[in-house]
C-alpha cells in the first residue's frame, strides 16, 4: 500500500510539474524597457547597398518624449532604403529571446514623423521573414517596386536582399487612414498557422495568408522613421516552443489508473 502511495504521490508531481512547464510555454512576455537594457534585442540595419540614406540606426532606450509611459525603445535616425526609394526599408531591431509560430503581439507606439513603421515575424533574415507596415507619406516614389506609392498598410514577404525584395500579400490603399503622429496609437498582430491579422486602434485592419514561414523572431522595422515603442508584449498560442501536452495525457492516465 506504501509503495502504491509513493508511486501515486511521484505522478503527481510530475503532473504538477507539467503543468507549470505548460504554463510558462504559454506566459505572455511584457518587455516594458524600464529596466534600461536591450539585452535580448539585435539592431540589424538593411545591406549598405540596399539603402538610400546608410545611417547607421540608433536604437536606445529613453525617457519618453512623445506621451508613452516611462522608459521607451526609441530609434531616432533617418535610415531609408532602397537607393532609388522604390521599397520601403531602413532598419530593423529584433526580439531574439525566442521563436514563435503562432502568437498575439500588442505594442504602444508613438510616431514622430510620417514615414513607414511595422512589425515583423517569422523572422530568419533580412530576407526572409514577413512584415506589416504603414505609410502616411507618398514614398516610395517615383516608381514603387511593386506599383504602389504611399500612403498605404501593407503586409507583405521578404523573398530576397535583391529587387524586388518583397512579395505583396495584401494592401489597404484607397481606403487607408493616416496614423496619428506624435501621440500614443496602438498595434496588435495576431499569427495563427499562416493566417495573419493587423489591427491598429483607430480600427484599421489588414489580413493576408501565407504559409512559406512556420516560425522565426519578431519585431520592428523602420524606414526614414523615428518613433517611440512601449509594453510590446508577446503572447504565444498554446506550447508552441513546449510540446507536453502528450505525456501530461499519458501522465494523468497512470494516476487514474492507480487510484
Amino acid at each position: 500500500m506504501f509503495s502504491n502511495f509513493s508511486r501515486i504521490s511521484n505522478m503527481v508531481f510530475a503532473f504538477l510539474a507539467i503543468l507549470l512547464i505548460v504554463g510558462v510555454a504559454q506566459a505572455q512576455r511584457v518587455l516594458d524597457f524600464e529596466d534600461g537594457s536591450l539585452a535580448g534585442w539585435e539592431a540589424i540595419d538593411e545591406e549598405a547597398s540596399n539603402l538610400g540614406d546608410v545611417g547607421p540606426s540608433t536604437w536606445e532606450i529613453r525617457d519618453s518624449q512623445l506621451g508613452l509611459d516611462g522608459k521607451v525603445l526609441y530609434q531616432g535616425s533617418n535610415i531609408w532604403g532602397s537607393p532609388p526609394d522604390s521599397c520601403l526599408m531602413g532598419t530593423f531591431i529584433i526580439y531574439k529571446g525566442e521563436q514563435f509560430t503562432n502568437f498575439t503581439i500588442d505594442v504602444d507606439v508613438a510616431a514622430a514623423d510620417n514615414d513607414g513603421m511595422g512589425l515583423v515575424w517569422a523572422y530568419a533574415g533580412t530576407d526572409k521573414h514577413y512584415r506589416a507596415i504603414m505609410i502616411n507619406d507618398k514614398w516610395p516614389d517615383p516608381n514603387p517596386v511593386d506599383g504602389i506609392g504611399g500612403p498605404f498598410m501593407k503586409i507583405d514577404k521578404r523573398i530576397s536582399n535583391a529587387e524586388p525584395w518583397y512579395e505583396l500579400l495584401a494592401v489597404i490603399k484607397d481606403d487607408y487612414v493616416p496614423y496619428a503622429q506624435g501621440q500614443k496609437i496602438h498595434w496588435t498582430l495576431e499569427v495563427n498557422n499562416g493566417s495573419f491579422t493587423f489591427t491598429r486602434d483607430d480600427g484599421l485592419i489588414i489580413t493576408a495568408e501565407n504559409h512559406d514561414y512556420a516560425n522565426g523572431y519578431v519585431g520592428l522595422q523602420l524606414y526614414a522613421q523615428q518613433v517611440e515603442f512601449d509594453n510590446f508584449t508577446i503572447v504565444p498560442h498554446g506550447a508552441t516552443a513546449v510540446h507536453p501536452t502528450d505525456k501530461m495525457a499519458a501522465v494523468w492516465g497512470d494516476i487514474k489508473k492507480e487510484r
